[in-house]
């Protein structure tokens, strides 16, 4: 941007006429580039690439559709996001089915619980959202929580619900079970 400008206005000030207005507006300039700066800290994952948002809404629904961990999206897809994607895997959010000469020949993996939490804030309903993180958050010790009933209840995928029993179990609350394409998830602490 015009740095130099804005330095020349700051150190003229009030001292012209038109200045103050000037200093107003690089306040107002300086607060916006706060702002981002602030934003990013609290969403480090859209700012990987300015595709991001756009591209996990499309992901979401394609995990709604098939609820799959392991997602697969036709060649125009991984052309037309290919950075995005790449941005996405270098971060280990997801993980690319590669072959040599060829990005995400077969797909792509969910393999980060956070990353499909972030998902769900851009797509999924907030209702289903508290109505699961409720059910886990109070689930008591030595009970558990079957994802398939919760799935059935609620409308949301079974990955959706692996993913919160995982972040659960990484603090220690509880236990997930390992069977793929099932969800159970026993209270801990």
């Amino acid at each position: 941007m015009m740095e130099w400008f804005f330095k020349t206005v700051r150190i003229a000030g009030a001292s012209f006429p038109g200045a103050s207005s000037l200093v107003q507006l690089q306040a107002e300039l300086d607060y916006i580039k706060m702002e981002e700066r602030i934003t990013k800290l609290t969403d480090p994952i859209s700012y990987l690439h300015d595709d991001i948002q756009e591209i996990s809404k499309i992901i979401y629904l394609k995990l709604k559709e098939l609820d799959s961990q392991t997602l697969d999206f036709d060649e125009q897809f991984y052309e037309k996001y290919s950075r995005a994607l790449a941005s996405l895997e270098s971060q280990n959010y997801i993980k690319g089915q590669h072959i040599i000469g060829k990005q995400f020949k077969f797909g792509i993996s969910l393999i980060d619980p956070s990353f499909i939490m972030y998902m769900c804030v851009l797509a999924e309903d907030n209702n289903k959202m508290e109505s699961l993180t409720k059910a886990v958050d109070s689930c008591e010790v030595g009970k558990s929580l079957k994802g398939e009933l919760l799935k059935s209840e609620l409308g949301l995928p079974i990955e959706v619900i692996r993913a919160i029993f995982e972040i659960y179990s990484s603090k220690g609350y509880g236990l997930v079970s390992k069977e793929v394409g099932s969800a159970v998830y026993i209270g801990k602490a």
